[in-house]
């Protein structure tokens, strides 16, 4: 009988210690993850301006259709955001002037590391 209570308590032992471990492992596991996502991706975008011209014919909303990037949600909120960067009060623009714009660039982090 006493042997019998000694295997019982073995077995719960036993399925404690691995109960415990398979939650250690998942913990660990999900920590690393955790860490490789942190580090951020390889390649990345980053928000620049260029200059262009004014050709006869363009409109603010011709240049944003042309120019704008995944990065602004809205063909409204380029057109608005080139407007404050030129101090437009309107959507006037003229044919020989010239707009700052922003543009979106990538950046691939890894190849830059290899050219260091």
């Amino acid at each position: 009988m006493y042997r019998r209570m000694k295997e019982r308590l073995l077995q719960k032992y036993m399925i404690w210690v691995t109960a415990v471990s398979l939650i250690a492992v998942i913990v660990a596991g999900s920590s690393i993850s955790g860490l490789a996502k942190s580090r951020g991706p390889e390649s990345a975008s980053y928000k620049c301006y260029t200059s262009i011209a004014i050709q006869k014919g363009d409109t603010l909303w011709s240049i944003a259709k042309e120019h704008m990037s995944p990065e602004h949600d809205r063909i409204e909120e380029y057109i608005k955001e080139v407007q404050r960067l030129n101090h437009l009060k309107d959507s006037s623009i003229y044919a020989g002037e010239y707009l700052t714009i922003p543009k979106y660039r990538s950046r691939n982090f890894k190849s830059l590391q290899q050219n260091d």
